[in-house]
C-alpha cells in the first residue's frame, strides 16, 4: 500500500495543474491561428462580377419593356456591396448602364456586342481575380418556364463546383423548390475563353410575367444575392485547405 503525505498530495496536484495548462494553451493558440487564416483567406479572395449586356445592348426584354441589362446591373451592384462588406475584394466589368466595347454609337450592334464580350474576357484574364460571376436574365418563347440556373464551362472543374454551390445556395435563401441543376455549356465566349473559373447565373425568366415582377423586387433581389454569396462561401470552404504552422 502507498501512503501519501499532505506535502505529496500538494506536489501531485500542482503537477496535474501544470500538465493541464500545457495541454490547453496550445489548443487556444491554434484556434486563434485558424480564425486568422480563415479571415486572411477571405481578405485575399478577389471576385470579378460581370453585369451582362449594357446599352445599347439591352439583352432580353420582357413584354412590358423590362430590360435584362438594367436588372443585371441592379443585382450585380447589390452583390458587389454585400461581398465587400464581408471583406472580399470585388471588381466589376461595368458599373453604369453602358457596355464596355469602347465603340461609338455609329457602330453596328453586332460589332458592339462582339467587342464588348472580347473586352470582358480580356478583363477577366488580366485583372487578377480568382473567379468570375456573370449575372444574366433568361427568356424563352414559352412563358411557363421560371427559376434561376447556373452555367459553367465543360473544361472547368472549379467552374462546375462554383456553379453547383451557387445553384444550391439560391435555393436555400429563396426557399423555392427549383428542380434545375448547374449545367455545362459550350460556345459561350464569356465562359469558354476565360482562364479563371467563370459561371453564368441566369437569375430568372423575363418571359414569365410573375417571375419578371419578382426579379424587379428589392427583397427578392436581396435573396438572390444572399444565395450567390452562400454559394461562394460554400465553394471556398470546400475548395481551400488551410495549411497551418502549429
Amino acid at each position: 500500500m502507498l501512503i501519501f503525505t499532505k506535502k505529496d498530495l500538494r506536489f501531485y496536484a500542482l503537477m496535474i495543474v501544470m500538465l493541464l495548462i500545457s495541454i490547453v494553451t496550445p489548443i487556444s493558440l491554434n484556434t486563434n491561428k485558424i480564425e486568422e487564416t480563415t479571415s486572411n483567406a477571405i481578405d485575399t479572395t478577389c471576385i470579378l462580377i460581370d453585369a451582362g449586356h449594357g446599352e445599347p445592348d439591352g439583352g432580353a426584354v420582357s413584354v412590358d419593356g423590362v430590360k435584362e441589362s438594367d436588372l443585371n446591373l441592379q443585382i450585380a451592384n447589390k452583390l458587389k456591396d454585400e461581398l465587400a462588406l464581408k471583406g472580399y475584394q470585388v471588381m466589376m466589368t461595368r458599373e453604369d448602364e453602358n457596355n464596355i466595347s469602347g465603340l461609338n454609337d455609329d457602330s453596328t450592334i453586332r460589332s458592339i456586342k462582339s467587342q464588348d464580350i472580347n473586352n470582358r474576357v480580356n478583363l477577366a484574364n488580366s485583372c487578377g481575380a480568382d473567379f468570375m460571376i456573370s449575372i444574366h436574365m433568361n427568356k424563352y418563347e414559352d412563358p411557363k418556364y421560371f427559376g434561376w440556373q447556373t452555367f459553367y464551362s465543360k473544361n472547368s472543374e472549379q467552374g462546375k463546383r462554383l456553379a453547383e454551390c451557387i445553384q444550391s445556395g439560391i435555393k436555400e435563401t429563396t426557399g423555392i423548390d427549383n428542380k434545375r441543376e448547374a449545367l455545362k455549356i459550350e460556345g459561350i465566349k464569356i465562359i469558354d475563353k476565360t482562364t479563371i473559373p467563370a459561371v453564368i447565373v441566369e437569375c430568372g425568366f423575363l418571359s414569365n410575367s410573375d417571375e419578371c415582377v419578382k426579379l424587379q423586387d428589392e427583397n427578392y433581389q436581396t435573396q438572390l444575392v444572399e444565395g450567390i454569396i452562400c454559394g461562394v462561401e460554400l465553394f471556398l470552404k470546400r475548395g481551400r485547405s488551410l495549411f497551418l504552422n502549429f
